[in-house]
């Protein structure tokens, strides 16, 4: 009598596959993680960087608005007020903080006067009336000349003017009038003890 056939059972091992690939989406989620973070710190810092870079150039428009406004004072006082008389900007005046001769320079062109605090107190000169919310405003005024007294082109720097009063400026004669030049300088110190400096030239 034959027997049935018994089917063999075949065994399979099983695969790997899907624990690996497990892992490798594991790996690539934490880089691509990495990454992002690196990403949100750089543009942090590169919104902190444009907030300083910004609040810098803010701070600095602000002295130079300021210097400007004391430049503005320095020249009214030389066209109508306290120097607008040609005598008295013949002689030194503290309180307009006038000098009728040129003032010693430091090596950057500034004047030593209102480089030193001390040299400017010692000079008789006080803090403009245009300083304020933490910011101080001084300015200095000085003719250049070698000598005080009555202006004369032999010891002064002088601007050649016309002296002719009509007519557009292109077709005014040159050299009619010969008139003293003075510097007006500006210190501008800001509350974090900041301090910029102008410069500029005016004869009248």
């Amino acid at each position: 009598m034959a027997r049935p056939m018994e089917q063999a059972s075949t065994f399979r091992r099983p695969s790997s596959r899907p624990a690996r690939q497990r892992g490798v989406v594991l790996v690539v989620t934490m880089i691509a993680l990495l990454l992002l973070l690196v990403g949100a710190a750089a543009m942090l810092r590169s919104v902190d960087t444009s907030s300083v870079l910004v609040g810098n150039l803010s701070f600095r428009r602000d002295l130079t608005n300021r210097g400007e406004q004391a430049i503005v004072a320095a020249r009214k006082a030389l066209v109508s007020g306290a120097l607008s008389a040609e005598t008295t900007r013949n002689a030194n005046l503290a309180s307009a903080y006038y000098s009728a001769v040129k003032f010693e320079n430091a090596s950057s062109g500034i004047p030593k006067v209102l480089i030193s605090d001390s040299a400017f107190t010692s000079a008789g000169m006080t803090v403009a009336d245009i300083s304020g919310d933490d910011v101080v405003v001084r300015y200095v005024i000085d003719r250049q000349c070698t000598a005080a007294g009555e202006f004369d082109t032999s010891t002064c720097e002088v601007v050649a003017l016309s002296g002719d009063e009509g007519g557009s400026n292109w077709l005014r004669k040159p050299g009619g009038v010969s008139r003293p030049l003075y510097r007006i300088s500006v210190r501008v110190t800001g509350p974090r003890n900041t301090q910029a400096y102008f410069q500029t030239t005016f004869s009248y």
